[in-house]
């Protein structure tokens, strides 16, 4: 346990990172400390997602660590290594040989750092723990008969599925996986098996559609994904398990966002990872009556079914970024690390001491090379520059890197630098509003307002549903002189946001500047009776004042 923390104490002095704020700095249920707010987070839950579990957690962890993110990677990097300790158990249930060399090389293995580092990701942490204890339950209760313990045994199992679904429904295709475990044990699925499994599957397809709700309704909302149709989805699925295989045994030049393959629309080479992965799959099925068959196919469909929800087949909100991340695989690479673990000590087992000796120095340096791949990799996501700016030496054309660097130097009144990487967002993803209206949200504050009109009419035209992209514009229109339109477009935004200051101030301003003097200072005086200290709006007033 110490060891691995060791591993993973760079991120003991993380800052928030991406989209953590989201989470926890700013977000008022979870820092209400109520019984309310924590019933508001499994009844009406106002983020993208429906993770109750995790939402609850960060509720605890509010009322412990408050705004000290040090708090939150502890909590993380002990749930990984309460998740090693599980899989160590688990796989020695199984009698997988090497069960415990396997749960090492996961807990210390470079693609986990993304998922422990991250607190926006403790859901993953969460989740994993959760889901190892309802398989250990599983194979636990699958050597019982039909007992009073069989029973309680499966019910702790649904138990925990449950509560691994309500921390994050990645594992949703558990149901499945009992299935293939029971072939896996005796050849063949009865239907005591399927019996068994129906409460899993229940749990499964009912949260598994709270999600997709969720994130159709909210995470990705109207927002355009450039994912392409089936053929570009087919192409980045068998890229996309080719290149999670080759990153959990070389995992080398890791990235918080890989670059996007170009798959709209599919050249034909992009079809033969699937050659690849079809001969794969007939070889481990003319093999299957051998015990390295079968555990081959264990092992194989347990990745290809952790991971098939995160394949491009079903929208989720981060493809808007990327098609593949490193903590998309953090469970399904258990299934390739225990096949590999476990052929390699029954290979070790078969040889001469002195080649025994040499095999187990040969894991132990490959343990302390993972271990050190991943402390290293963990001290980039200590703070936001340092994580960004790494992941522009390995992808330049990371827009969201990009944007967040942006966003930073923004802070920091480093106008120019920021110009600088919203231009290259902008660029990157010019189908996307956010970028430009970030874009030229910073040229109306540089003084540049027809360059920021220009950059922002674009992004309306990108993303029209966003009211905080048509609401820069509409200042951006009075900054640059075109009072008609900016009075025309925030009275239209004003009929359903009354009471937004900025919008006001700008629709006052513009009055006034239009022959509608009296209706726009007006608009003053119910404004500042409003908010008497709204400073843009004391200055716009005392300006037309002073030009009279």
């Amino acid at each position: 346990m110490l060891f691995r923390s060791i591993v993973y104490s760079p991120s003991f002095y993380g800052e928030w990172l991406f989209d953590e704020g989201h989470f926890v700095p700013a977000d008022m249920t979870a820092q209400s400390g109520s019984w309310a707010g924590l019933a508001l987070m499994w009844l009406d839950p106002k983020g993208v997602d429906y993770f109750p579990l995790t939402s609850t957690l960060f509720w605890a962890l509010w009322q412990c660590f408050e705004n000290d993110p040090a708090g939150y990677h502890v909590t993380s990097i002990l749930l990984h290594a309460a998740s090693g300790l599980l899989l160590w158990a688990l796989l020695a249930k199984m009698t997988m040989p090497g069960a415990w060399a396997a749960a090492v090389v996961f807990t210390v293995h470079p693609v986990c750092v993304e998922s422990v580092a991250w607190i926006a990701e403790i859901k993953n942490t969460l989740s994993l723990p959760l889901f190892l204890a309802s398989c250990l339950c599983w194979v636990a209760q699958d050597d019982e008969g039909e007992t009073t313990r069989q029973k309680w045994l499966a019910a702790l199992a649904y138990v925990f599925f449950l509560l691994a679904m309500l921390a994050k429904p990645t594992v949703v295709a558990m149901p499945v996986l009992t299935l293939l475990y029971a072939w896996w044990k005796r050849g063949r699925i009865n239907s005591r098996d399927i019996v068994h499994a129906a409460p899993l599957f229940l749990i499964s397809i009912v949260l598994g559609i709270v999600t997709i709700q969720f994130q159709h309704g909210r995470a990705i909302g109207g927002e355009p994904l450039p994912i392409g149709g089936i053929d570009s989805r087919i192409v980045i699925a068998g890229m996309a398990i080719l290149f999670y295989l080759a990153t959990i045994f070389w995992p080398i030049n890791l990235m918080p966002t890989y670059p996007a393959w170009q798959v709209v629309p599919p050249k034909a080479w992009q079809f033969l990872p699937w050659l690849v992965i079809g001969a794969a799959m007939w070889w481990m099925w003319r093999n299957r009556e051998t015990p390295w068959g079968r555990n081959c196919i264990l092992a194989f469909g347990f990745f290809l079914l952790m991971i098939a929800p995160m394949l491009g087949f079903i929208d989720m909100s981060f493809m808007r970024i990327s098609w593949v991340t490193d903590h998309f695989v953090y469970v399904a690479m258990i299934g390739p690390i225990a096949l590999a673990v476990a052929a390699a000590t029954t290979w070790l087992e078969r040889q001469t001491s002195c080649m025994r000796t040499w095999g187990f120095a040969a894991a132990g340096c490959v343990t302390v090379i993972l271990s050190a791949g991943s402390f290293l990799y963990a001290r980039e996501w200590v703070d936001e520059e340092r994580l960004w700016k790494y992941t522009l030496a390995r992808n330049d054309d990371s827009w969201i890197a990009h944007n967040r660097l942006g966003a930073l130097k923004s802070e920091r009144d480093e106008m120019d630098a920021a110009i600088d990487h919203f231009r290259h967002a902008a660029r990157l993803r010019a189908d996307l509003g956010e970028t430009k209206n970030n874009l030229g949200a910073l040229l109306l504050k540089k003084g540049l307002p027809d360059e920021a009109v220009e950059v922002l009419e674009e992004a309306v035209q990108a993303t029209p549903f966003l009211v905080t992209i048509r609401c820069n514009l509409a200042e951006a229109y009075g900054k640059a002189g075109r009072f008609a339109e900016a009075r025309d477009l925030a009275a239209e935004l004003l009929k359903d946001d009354p009471t937004n200051f900025a919008l006001l101030t700008t629709h006052a301003i513009a009055l006034c500047n239009t022959g509608e003097r009296e209706k726009g200072l007006a608009e003053f005086d119910r404004l500042l009776a409003l908010k008497p200290d709204y400073e843009p709006a004391i200055n716009a007033l005392q300006a037309i004042q002073s030009a009279e």
